[in-house]
């Protein structure tokens, strides 16, 4: 898969490798460390929509936008 795949829908599927350093991009780190479980995905695109870093425990009251991504890189 490329790693910009539009689906029929107008969906756009995304695939996306960073490099979070250390003392730079610690509050974003400790985001993507609390991600729960299959919530990393949501997690960063309600970050993308709000501009602004929470608790990503404050982010689910259930599970029914969370996405399944077998396989996602990131390089920390």
């Amino acid at each position: 898969m490329p790693a910009i795949h539009e689906k029929a829908d107008g969906t756009l599927v995304l695939m996306v490798h960073m490099t979070l350093l250390a003392g730079r991009d610690d509050s974003l780190i400790r985001l993507i460390k609390s991600a729960p479980h299959r919530g990393l995905a949501s997690v960063i695109r309600e970050t993308m929509r709000t501009g602004t870093i929470e608790d990503s425990s404050e982010l689910f009251s259930d599970d029914s936008d969370i996405y399944d991504i077998p396989e996602i890189g990131i390089d920390i």
